[in-house]
């Protein structure tokens, strides 16, 4: 690998897309279910895991391509692909990083051209969703952790061991409390269009607008490797 080689973990769901696949799954027939699901997470009843794997469930029985249609209808945030264009041509592998399912996460990695997906993996036989649902996990070993089903943070530690990364060459972009914990350890974290006061406290830089915006505000810190020397 090239000893200049940097790595960027991106968000999906409210940061290259205008809008989350939750919502998607919930134009399917279960509004009312996810509402109740989300409730009892808000209300610290359950766990963020266990918010995912009640969600998985009530997929069961429904056809895969049924929630394809449904997600593919959210668009991606203004100049997400020329970000990540960009960020390509500056020597980062890019990850997607998100607590939805491989497969639709894999479908905007192919929109934006990023380099692999980090993701709960969903099963499927023969067309038809099983209600199953393979968790990476993680949070197991970080203190203080949600107890998410994908801990961001032990995917930015799994992908710098997997390219020889170092932390000081590590760039984390994200929205919400779950992507907190990469954005506080990467070397430069970045709260974009944050939905909470807590995300944007955490981050080193927030912006607000599209990927536009954002290549603008990190142009001068890249561009003149003042970030990742």
């Amino acid at each position: 690998m090239s000893s200049g080689l940097k790595l960027a973990l991106i968000d999906m769901d409210g940061t290259l897309l205008n809008g989350r696949s939750l919502n998607a799954i919930a134009k399917l027939g279960f509004e009312k279910e996810i509402r109740e699901i989300r409730k009892a997470f808000s209300e610290g009843r359950i766990w963020a895991y266990e918010m995912s794997l009640k969600i998985a469930e009530l997929l069961k029985g429904t056809l895969v391509s049924n929630l394809i249609d449904e997600f593919d209808k959210i668009p991606l945030v203004p100049g997400a692909k020329e970000f990540v264009k960009w960020l390509k041509l500056k020597n980062f592998m890019v990850v997607i990083v998100s607590d939805s399912y491989t497969i639709l996460v894999e479908r905007v990695a192919q929109k934006v051209g990023a380099d692999d997906v980090y993701a709960n993996t969903l099963h499927v036989e023969n067309g038809v969703i099983t209600g199953k649902l393979s968790m990476p996990t993680g949070w197991q070993l970080v203190k203080g952790c949600m107890r998410k089903s994908v801990c961001k943070l032990n995917a930015l530690f799994k992908y710098m061991a997997k390219y020889n990364i170092p932390i000081g060459r590590t760039l984390a972009i994200g929205d919400s409390n779950i992507d907190i914990c990469m954005i506080k350890y990467a070397k430069l974290g970045i709260a974009f269009n944050p939905k909470s006061y807590e995300v944007a406290q955490e981050a080193d830089i927030v912006v607000k607008g599209d990927f536009y915006d954002l290549k603008k505000a990190l142009e001068p810190l890249i561009e003149n490797n003042e970030m990742f020397p």
